[in-house]
């Protein structure tokens, strides 16, 4: 789960430039990071014109290192190592960052719009990342939102923060180290006053000038836009959402989100919503699948990540058939990876991980074989 966010990173699109800015590996400090991301930003076309119609926009110093920030929490960014993170590396794998990285080396010129919409294997990546890196809070949100089809901004800010926040903090205590438990058992009981003490102030205008209201800010209305980026969400209109349509003709399919555990949840995301999403592709066959998972793993290679984990990589040629308009769903892939492993056992090496996952050791075969 995200422990920090700030009101102003709204826009996923704009972490797409961090990889590009860190793709050579060298470690670099987060506000150096922060600096040549405002940098970049500043050359974008349409900045101006735009700026009074969107929300999360970079427009100051303070904004890209709070983007800076976001990427750490979303594991974009590692952040001892101060390097490119497993889920930065992935996004270069894409073909998709092809384009961010030709803007940030200066190579074509981008607008503002270009900078913060997402193409359809990036809304699927981010969906993967958002729910890797805040699980289980966004989960929870995504099921209230899908139940309530429209809502209010206000509506949301009160549900997420006195319902799915303490339930979130609670969930995931356990899990933290030692050091952490304290400050987060505070948290939850104060999490627990919230109602109260929003519904004691009567006035609306007085409740905006609170430190509480500014902190229902800061976590809430964020990780409702992203839900509008990835395709969940719609925005109708100053502070209204709604449901995209797609996910309503499909709603009975996210009424087990809530009890899933962060593997099926991932699952869920690559198998279910991205049936819903992309199904219409062309399927891809046997040999389209077999050929993307060669590239998939060449590619992450490339980027230092030669062990990976095997469900990983499966998600990533999953993003790949995207890019090529095909689709398979997950356990297709698996099946195939299963196959590619039986008819090749000295050229693809398989081996656990300490956390029970599998991981990719190598893959020591060419398309030409398969």
């Amino acid at each position: 789960m995200i422990l920090e966010t700030h009101g102003d990173t709204c826009r996923l699109g704009y972490l797409r430039i961090i990889p590009c800015i860190m793709e050579d590996e060298e470690p670099r400090s987060f506000d150096f990071i922060s600096s040549i991301l405002y940098d970049i930003i500043k050359n974008a076309e349409d900045l101006r014109t735009i700026g009074r119609n969107a929300v999360g926009l970079i427009t100051r110093p303070v904004n890209a290192r709070n983007y800076v920030t976001l990427a750490v929490e979303m594991g974009m960014i590692d952040r001892k190592m101060q390097k490119l993170g497993v889920f930065g590396k992935i996004y270069l794998v894409l073909n998709s960052s092809d384009l961010i990285r030709e803007f940030v080396e200066g190579r074509s010129q981008l607008s503002m719009r270009d900078l913060i919409n997402l193409s359809d294997s990036e809304r699927l990546y981010f969906m993967w990342v958002v729910a890797v890196s805040d699980y289980p809070f966004i989960q929870l949100i995504i099921n209230w939102a899908v139940e309530k089809e429209r809502f209010t901004r206000q509506e949301a800010m009160n549900y997420i923060m006195e319902e799915a926040y303490p339930a979130s903090l609670k969930k995931i205590l356990n899990t933290l180290p030692e050091s952490k438990r304290k400050n987060i058992e505070l948290e939850i009981v104060e999490a627990e006053k919230f109602r109260d003490k929003r519904t004691s102030i009567i006035d609306k205008t007085d409740w905006i000038r609170t430190s509480l209201y500014s902190k229902y800010r800061h976590i809430a209305p964020p990780r409702l836009e992203w839900l509008v980026d990835v395709g969940i969400l719609r925005r109708d209109g100053r502070g209204k959402y709604s449901v995209d349509e797609q996910v309503v003709r499909n709603i009975e399919k996210f009424s087990k989100i809530p009890k899933m555990s962060l593997h099926k949840f991932e699952e869920y995301i690559f198998e279910e919503v991205s049936k819903m999403m992309f199904g219409s592709f062309r399927s891809a066959g046997r040999y389209e699948i077999s050929k993307t998972i060669l590239e998939a793993y060449s590619r992450l290679e490339k980027h230092g990540l030669g062990q990976i984990r095997l469900d990983y990589l499966e998600k990533v040629t999953s993003l790949l058939l995207i890019e090529k308009r095909l689709y398979a769903s997950l356990s297709s892939i698996h099946d195939v990876f299963n196959s590619l492993a039986i008819r090749f056992p000295d050229k693809i090496y398989v081996a656990p991980s300490p956390g029970g996952s599998l991981n990719v050791a190598r893959i020591d075969l060419t398309e030409s074989e398969i």
